[in-house]
């Protein structure tokens, strides 16, 4: 079934408002509960302040191995799809049946809509989560920014914002970058959860933000494509290419997050462009058609960039990354809200209309797919062979690259359209049952 962005935020929320607010034990020491989650209170136009009577500690960092970009390495996952051209997921050997090793029950946001209660919890799209040192980091659609020893699960600091943390954070020289549906993005540093610096903007922030040579790159819903100083916070420029026409109330501009390779920046946007921003130049090389609003994010591979779309003609499509020329297209009913993964010669995308795809890169013709029998919004990971995502349905997957086949499926409680952080053989990933999971 197709369901528009737009319509799941107005109305899809509600459906976990049912979860438990107390997490009980899973199994073993080591998979008990770590917190009380707060008290829903309908109408609340903030998070809670206090959710979890927790005093914020510092975490003991590494010191910043020299990178100029968030770039991840093995053992570090430092932003959303894990580098600039989106090719990296994660590292270390998977179990093909991982155990839970610890889970967290965050905070809720409970709002009103047209008078009608709405709950939003645990991670939302695209909600992946950064693993820096021996520490894991990751926001809540309750309003929450955690810091969790990454092998246990204990909570070292939180901190909160005024709405729902739902886009991708960002990791560079120890400062995480984090947008917000309130319309921030914030440096904090990552020792402490300390604001640094706030820049607000004047509609929501979902894009995931990366950062180059002293520069953050970050999309927002006012349709602008932004540089800041990583430093100070300081808007450095902007280009505005208007927010598009789409369903109201609901978003627009630009959602999708920015890949950037030899100096140009690629990004998705709600009027249906795939647009390539040359950095240097400070103009716009080229622009080309995807078939309708794109909040999926690029995915470049050599001379190849790869989107897909939800909208309009929903299509998955590769284009020559140098002049936009369109290579080739696949119609998918129900659209793309996915953002690809590279598995060698093939690339791995979830659909909508409840499949998995792994197409050749070179034609776009089918190596496999894998039916999930319920949509995917997921970005899907692909590791040690494995790939893992999560559905609309209260299984998070994993499965063969090669054949597709089912290796191993687990009941997180809810959909899960979040990003997971894997490194080192485990696996960090939340859902909008409101917890926050650890498998390994």
């Amino acid at each position: 079934m197709h369901v528009s962005r737009r319509r799941f935020l107005q109305l899809s929320a509600a459906a976990v408002a049912s979860a438990p607010l107390l997490a009980t034990a899973a199994k073993g020491d080591a998979a008990k509960t770590v917190n009380k989650a707060s008290k829903v209170k309908h109408g609340s136009k903030e998070p809670a302040k206090d959710p979890y009577g927790h005093k914020n500690r510092k975490a003991n960092l590494p010191a910043w191995d020299g990178s100029t970009t968030s770039d991840s390495v093995p053992g570090s996952m430092r932003m959303f799809r894990g580098n600039l051209s989106h090719t990296y997921y994660g590292s270390g050997k998977v179990p093909s049946a991982p155990e839970l090793k610890w889970r967290f029950r965050m905070s809720d946001l409970a709002t009103q809509k047209h008078g009608e209660d709405v709950t939003w919890s645990g991670t939302g799209w695209s909600g992946q989560a950064l693993k820096y040192g021996d520490y894991v980091f990751v926001g809540s659609t309750g309003g929450h920014f955690h810091c969790f020893e990454a092998l246990t699960g204990a909570l070292v600091w939180v901190f909160r914002g005024k709405r729902m943390f739902k886009g991708s954070p960002c990791l560079y020289k120890n400062r995480i970058y984090v947008p917000n549906v309130d319309n921030h993005l914030r440096c904090l540093d990552a020792a402490t959860g300390d604001v640094i610096w706030d820049w607000a903007g004047p509609t929501d922030m979902d894009s995931s933000p990366c950062v180059i040579d002293g520069k953050v790159y970050v999309g927002g819903e006012d349709g602008s494509l932004k540089c800041f100083d990583a430093e100070t916070g300081d808007l450095v420029w902007q280009e505005k290419y208007g927010v598009g026409e789409g369903e109201k109330p609901g978003s627009g501009g630009i959602e999708s997050s920015v890949a950037i390779v030899d100096g140009v920046a690629f990004f998705g946007h709600l009027d249906g462009h795939l647009r390539a921003y040359d950095l240097k130049a400070r103009k716009l090389a080229w622009k080309a058609k995807t078939g309708g609003d794109t909040d999926a994010s690029p995915l470049v591979v050599g001379d190849r960039v790869f989107i897909g779309s939800e909208d309009g003609k929903p299509s998955f499509r590769a284009f020559d990354r140098k002049t936009g020329a369109e290579l080739w297209t696949r119609h998918l009913k129900g659209g793309i809200w996915s953002s690809a993964a590279v598995h060698g010669d093939d690339l791995v995308v979830c659909g909508n209309n409840g499949v998995v795809y792994c197409l050749d890169q070179a034609t776009g013709d089918e190596v496999w797919t894998y039916k999930i029998g319920t949509g995917s919004w997921a970005s899907p990971s692909v590791v040690d062979g494995k790939v893992m995502f999560g559905s609309y349905d209260n299984f998070y997957r994993m499965l063969d690259a090669k054949t597709g086949e089912l290796l191993w499926k687990y009941d997180i409680g809810g959909r899960s359209h979040s990003g997971a952080a894997i490194e080192d053989g485990h696996i960090w990933v939340g859902g909008a049952s409101g917890y926050f999971y650890c498998f390994g």
